[in-house]
């Protein structure tokens, strides 16, 4: 089968673009085994008057969160205004807001931009009844932001040209004469450079700059995000995605005859497994609305569209994980990733990314 690739040159922009804002008014319908923490923390006290207006920034897709957003508006009564965009740009927001920013919540899709805003003292520590819903490995080292959702790193593969046998165990064995002008990756998505990042932090940045350029010089298909990669091996276009797990699990549960399917490595940070996460600001006047916010997506039902419609992989013990999810403990995810290290290189990965010519 012939396949098409795109092979366009991007320029990597991570910061500030323009914003959609989203207001939520009253009424809308819409939709193993834990550590304990063992040390209080508690929030600074809010201001006196509160808005009850909640401000959200949100680094997840509009089309992922609204219906839960929209069930907390209809459940609790809180007005809500939502700004989606980039993770990396909203954080790069709150950063240069400071303490003047309007949000009182950044929601976002991956772990690494949440250590950015923490690194700038920009969250309150949340407390104990709301980090012990969640596995350690799903909470800031200092309790500025907690998980809400698990998503693992996967290949998709079509399974009409491709035979498991002939891949690698770990990421850095895509980087194979065998694989020329047979893979996709999207180099400015926020999961990739969170993927670098790791790759930085375990191994170093010669290796990792190194497994770029080899990759970069096979020939690849540029995809701006995770969808269209998978969308590219449905239809016969593209032989091996990079790409988080459960976009391919979407189209699976709309269709389960299409040629495509989801490899988890066997090691590395091709195989990492990150939380989404919410953290509060410090400057929120809204901060017993947001705590209900976060609360609500600890609940049952909403952990349960985490897992049944978006296919992520649920946090919170004793919510049954959809059928199409591997088990979680069966994923070799790099042990004791540090969130805030991962942010640390986060810089770094969109710098070795671009000197690869990507």
């Amino acid at each position: 089968m012939e396949k098409k690739y795109l092979l366009m040159p991007v320029v990597l922009i991570m910061f500030i673009a323009s914003c959609s804002f989203t207001k939520v008014e009253q009424g809308q319908n819409g939709l193993e085994d834990q550590e304990v923490m063992s040390s209080e923390v508690t929030l600074s006290e809010p201001k006196a008057e509160l808005s009850r207006t909640l401000v959200i920034y949100s680094g997840r897709k509009e089309s992922l969160v609204s219906e839960i957003i929209s069930e907390f508006v209809h459940t609790s009564g809180v007005k809500v205004d939502v700004r989606y965009a980039n993770s990396a740009e909203l954080s790069g927001t709150l950063i240069l807001e400071g303490m003047n920013s309007p949000a009182d919540i950044f929601f976002s899709q991956d772990p690494i931009n949440l250590g950015k805003v923490a690194k700038e003292g920009l969250f309150d520590q949340l407390p104990l009844n709301i980090l012990e819903n969640v596995p350690n490995w799903a909470i800031d080292k200092n309790n500025y932001w907690v998980g809400t959702s698990g998503r693992s790193r996967s290949l998709v593969i079509d399974v009409r040209d491709v035979e498991e046998s002939e891949l690698p165990n770990d990421i850095y064995g895509l980087a194979d004469e065998k694989f020329r002008n047979r893979l996709g990756l999207a180099p400015t998505n926020s999961s990739f450079i969170a993927m670098v990042a790791c790759m930085i932090e375990l191994d170093g940045e010669e290796k990792v700059l190194n497994w770029l350029t080899k990759i970069n010089g096979l020939g690849y298909g540029e995809y701006p995000n995770n969808s269209p990669q998978v969308a590219s091996v449905a239809a016969g276009e593209l032989d091996i995605g990079m790409i988080n797990h459960y976009y391919t699990l979407r189209i699976l549960a709309e269709n389960g005859d299409e040629p495509i399917k989801n490899v988890y490595l066997d090691d590395g940070c091709g195989a990492m497994v990150m939380p989404a996460g919410i953290g509060i600001l410090s400057s929120s006047q809204n901060k017993p609305e947001a705590l209900a916010f976060i609360e609500f997506l600890h609940s049952k039902s909403v952990q349960e569209i985490f897992t049944n419609k978006i296919y992520e992989f649920p946090l919170v013990v004793g919510i049954q994980p959809n059928a199409l999810l591997p088990d979680i403990n069966s994923l070799n995810t790099p042990p004791n990733l540090d969130w805030s290290a991962l942010s640390f290189w986060q810089e770094k990965a969109v710098e070795l990314i671009v000197q690869a010519g990507f």
